[in-house]
């Protein structure tokens, strides 16, 4: 038996050497790919739902106003404090 025969006595079809190499660009691939998926998911997810539709980032400031608005969607504060708080949000410098 030869050094590059199987179990059965046949030659492999192909240099071993090649196979590995094939072997080795296909798993480079599948990682590359994960990583590119894996990076576009934390993107979308890091700037929001602008970011999907290609819209601007938002303004800073903006996270404690819509907070300030979900706030008095649900009731949680009344009408007179509600803005109160967005004037003086809206009139602090960045």
């Amino acid at each position: 038996m030869g050094p590059f025969r199987n179990m059965y006595g046949h030659q492999p079809d192909g240099h071993p050497l090649l196979t590995l190499i094939f072997l080795v660009l296909v798993l480079a691939a599948v990682v590359w790919l994960v990583v590119m998926l894996v990076r576009e998911r934390n993107l979308h997810r890091d700037q929001g739902p602008r970011a999907v539709h290609g819209g601007p980032p938002p303004p800073k400031g903006s996270d404690a106003l819509r907070i300030l608005d979900e706030r008095f969607a649900r009731g949680e504060i009344d009408p007179d404090d509600y803005k109160q708080r967005r004037d003086l949000l809206s009139s602090r410098p960045e």
